[in-house]
């Protein structure tokens, strides 16, 4: 039997075992028994880890005996895409899954108390390891053997053969393991009765949830740099499922809040924290079942029996202790005023939730459409743009809301309506003067959202002088970093929303046959052709075209925009260039060439950049509020006066 193999034979046994010991810890309240779980859980950990480097062993030598090797490597291939091989496939990337998800394991029982919480959160965690093992030992063993040694491997997608795809898959895979800590708290907690689970998971929730919004834009900065029609999000299966965990979480963040505070939202939080996992599971199977076409999936594979159970099981498990414990979960009624921050809260995750279910109907309709009359139904973009905009707008203008709005009642309601009038009619007027036609309400509903953001950091900052005497606006966001650690991600969100905006509703596309050294004018830019070179590779062709850019008078750059053909898959990859201007994109695809002439598809995107940065601004908040108080005493003391 191959090593890894056995290595992965050895972490399912050991799982196992830490399972039983585990259960029997918890029905007995032993501490010894849940000691000796620990230990068998660090073996675990042990032996999954030397199977995945094992893996990582077999891609670095080539070892194309290996059949998982064979299909997704090459002896050309560079060092780093030798390395992101090992999750191009079903196996690997369960595999990573599997890894990942026996690290977060063992962190959480470091620095989880050891109380009846952690145990039984623990057992669910088990479980759940159990079966992604299991589904690697029966179904999707990376370690099979071929009859033959093959000469040479078939190669890596080419797709695939990015820096994005050497981190979008372990940090989206990060962030769908760190998904099952809060569902294992969240049940727990309900099953005894236990208030503080709200507490241990926000940790976990906001950890997820930064992993998981890095790995989806990465995954859309991928689609933006490769796929090669000019955008972002299509909303493919594969990328709603990845958004979908992502939408409920989102929710969780905001609503365990509620229940800190004010026992509110217990029911709701328990479903958000079940949804998610859910999602996450469902964009585990959709990936790699074959139900979906999608140039994100793995291709067909029989696991659809085996992942509908684990859905099935957590769906019952969740009804059962929801149903056991109703009267635990029973919500304060925290709405003591319709204008007030928890009814923000509540529309907050009301919004959310619609998001997350009309994705989810679009994703599986056809689906169900194939198993009720025996085809697909396609939904199409239109559909989600159509569905989720309403939606989107309302979010943003929800952000601001939230910020301004206080606690339990607002005698200032009139004054927020007002506030919201004045900005909106003179954005109105400011967009309209700008030629933003339909854009005009995101830009209006942007501005009032962060004039509210920013009127609250002067209130804030007024008020904790007025308490602490002089302090520092540094010491004032780590001493509230929770708060404006929200509020930042609420800046990066408004700017992420105008970028979308302005890349969905003012790109202009161009089909150009350029003559060499003949200049085209369009949308204000010059592109001269200045012909192609062919260049013959071990493993491909590269067709490369010379444009010349200039924008008005001025020469701008020049761009080489490709088409790669690979011999042993047969495929063809165009590789666009992206010339990035202060408020817009130049992309450039080139789909034809000869000596004379060249056929570029241009596309203007403006704003997208704002996406980018959004993001970054995003994931800065999420690790600002995520930071450990022990960190903030060292850094800003402050003595009350």
């Amino acid at each position: 039997m191959e090593a890894g193999a056995i290595a992965l034979l050895f972490s399912f046994f050991a799982s196992i075992y830490s399972t039983l010991l585990t259960y029997s810890g918890v029905l007995k309240e032993d501490a010894k028994l849940l000691r000796k779980a620990e230990e068998s859980i660090y073996i675990t950990t042990f032996f999954i880890t030397i199977a995945s480097s094992t893996l990582f062993y077999y891609f670095l030598t080539d070892n194309f005996a290996i059949e998982y090797v064979f299909s997704h490597s090459n002896s050309d291939l560079p060092l780093l895409y030798k390395l992101s091989a090992f999750w191009a496939g079903s196996e690997g990337s369960l595999l990573l899954w599997a890894w990942t998800l026996s690290i977060l394991i063992v962190v959480f029982i470091g620095i989880e108390k050891k109380d009846l919480l952690t145990a039984h959160s623990l057992l669910i965690l088990l479980i759940i390891q159990d079966f992604f093992l299991l589904i690697l030992l029966q179904f999707l063993n990376p370690f099979k053997v071929l009859d033959l040694t093959p000469p040479h491997g078939m190669g890596l997608n080419p797709l695939l053969e990015t820096h994005e795809m050497a981190f979008h898959p372990p940090t989206l895979f990060i962030g769908y393991a760190g998904a099952t800590i809060p569902f294992a708290l969240s049940l727990a907690g309900v099953y005894l009765s236990e208030d503080k689970w709200v507490f241990r998971a926000r940790k976990w929730i906001l950890f997820t949830w930064i992993w998981l919004t890095a790995g989806i834009v990465i995954g859309a900065f991928w689609a933006y740099r490769v796929l090669g029609w000019g955008g972002f999000w299509g909303w493919d299966p594969v990328e709603n499922a990845s958004l979908l965990p992502w939408l409920t979480l989102t929710a969780l963040m905001h609503s365990v809040m509620i229940q800190e505070a004010r026992q509110g939202m217990k029911l709701w939080n328990v479903l958000l924290a079940f949804a998610t996992f859910e999602f996450v599971i469902l964009g585990t199977f959709l990936t790699r079942s074959g139900v979906i076409g999608s140039v994100h999936a793995f291709g067909q594979s029989n696991l659809s029996a085996p992942f509908t159970f684990l859905m099935f099981a957590a769906f019952a498990a969740t009804l059962y202790i929801t149903m056991e414990r109703k009267e635990f979960i029973k919500s304060q009624d925290v709405i003591e005023n319709v204008v007030s921050k928890e009814t923000t809260f509540l529309l907050n995750n009301l919004l959310f939730t619609a998001f997350a279910l009309s994705i989810f109907w679009g994703t599986i309709f056809p689906i169900l459409s194939e198993a009720v009359v025996g085809y697909k139904a396609t939904i199409g973009p239109k559909y989600y743009n159509q569905i989720t905009a309403p939606l989107a707008f309302s979010l943003v203008a929800l952000i601001g809301l939230c910020v301004a709005i206080p606690w339990r009642k607002s005698d200032g309601a009139k004054r927020l309506l007002l506030i919201f009038l004045v900005i909106s009619a003179s954005s109105f007027i400011i967009g309209l003067l700008a030629g933003l036609k339909i854009g005009v309400l995101a830009f209006m509903l942007s501005i009032f959202s962060v004039v509210l953001q920013i009127a609250q950091y002067l209130k804030d900052t007024k008020a904790f002088r007025e308490e602490y005497g002089v302090l520092s606006f540094l010491k004032i966001i780590l001493r509230k970093r929770r708060r404006y650690g929200g509020y930042t991600v609420h800046l990066g969100v408004i700017l992420v929303f105008i970028g979308v905006v302005g890349t969905w509703v003012y790109a202009t596309e161009h089909d150009l046959t350029l003559n060499i050294d003949e200049p085209y004018n369009v949308g204000g830019y010059t592109f001269i052709y200045r012909g192609y070179t062919k260049t013959d590779l071990s493993s491909k062709i590269v067709i490369e075209a010379r444009v010349d850019i200039w924008r008005g008078e001025s020469f701008l750059e020049t761009a080489y925009p490709k088409i790669e053909k690979y011999f042993l898959r047969d495929q063809e990859v165009t590789r666009v260039e992206i010339i990035h201007e202060p408020v817009k994109d130049v992309y450039l695809s080139l789909q034809m060439v000869d000596e004379k002439s060249a056929h570029v598809r241009v596309k203007f995107n403006p704003l997208t950049n704002l996406i980018w940065m959004g993001t970054v601004i995003m994931i800065s908040g999420g690790l600002l509020a995520l930071t450990p108080r022990s960190l903030v005493q060292k850094i800003a003391e402050v003595k009350k006066e």
